[in-house]
């Protein structure tokens, strides 16, 4: 093989490479309801919470978002809306915005089509049948969004909210480690993923009490996600 024929198929090769290992995020936005952030001139961000709602932590979350006056979105889980639908019942009456994250937070990556939409839906009935509000934001467990998530929710008519802003709470990374990451990497429009239950010892609360007061001080508006990307 000549030098010039080498360094074609190396260059083709590295290429083929870097779309295959890129990072799905890079590949997601072939669908136009997906986002990770939603960019602005207003400095405005949303907070997200997943996995909730749950007697342990949710309740204190709520309590520090009410003392600083602002709102969230709340990714519920379907069966946790059933076993603890007093403390669901306590993100709505706040004024939070309630969202999708699946029945069951299964693991998407083997599921059918059939499967999946399933979960969205019976998701979707257990929030309305015990608030009367109808979801239009979904979040895939793990933020998976490959091959069939993302047209899935769309001819569900959802919006697919992932994150470029992730805290880590869920691997109890130290309050202050998780304050100092936001405060160093925050930008207008974007979305950061938090947890309102991980199982135990959550550093969630304390690092709220960290960095909302700082990132309100540096002129930061937290909204809801839906007004984040504009949509009804």
């Amino acid at each position: 093989m000549c030098f010039t024929r080498k360094i074609t198929f190396c260059f083709a090769a590295i290429l083929i490479f870097r779309v295959l290992l890129a990072p799905f995020s890079m590949r997601a936005y072939a669908y136009d309801n997906v986002y990770f952030e939603k960019k602005n001139n207003e400095m405005k961000i949303a907070l997200t919470f997943d996995d909730g709602p749950h007697p342990r932590y949710t309740p204190q979350i709520l309590d520090i978002l009410d003392e600083y006056g602002i709102k969230a979105t709340f990714f519920v889980i379907g069966v946790n809306a059933r076993d603890y639908s007093d403390t669901l019942d306590k993100v709505v009456s706040a004024g939070h915005e309630i969202a999708n994250h699946t029945y069951t937070h299964l693991h998407l990556s083997d599921r059918s089509v059939g499967k999946l939409k399933d979960e969205i839906e019976k998701c979707e009935d257990e929030i309305y049948s015990r608030t009367d509000i109808k979801t239009k934001l979904f979040r895939p467990p793990e933020g998976y969004i490959r091959d069939k998530v993302g047209q899935i929710a769309k001819d569900l008519d959802y919006n697919v909210i992932l994150w470029d802003l992730d805290t880590k709470d869920w691997d109890h990374t130290p309050p202050e480690k998780i304050a100092e990451n936001v405060i160093a990497n925050i930008q207008s429009g974007d979305i950061i993923l938090m947890h309102d239950f991980i199982g135990y010892n959550s550093p969630t609360p304390q690092a709220l009490r960290l960095f909302i007061p700082k990132l309100l001080e540096m002129g930061y508006q937290f909204v809801v996600v839906s007004e984040l990307i504009g949509i009804e």
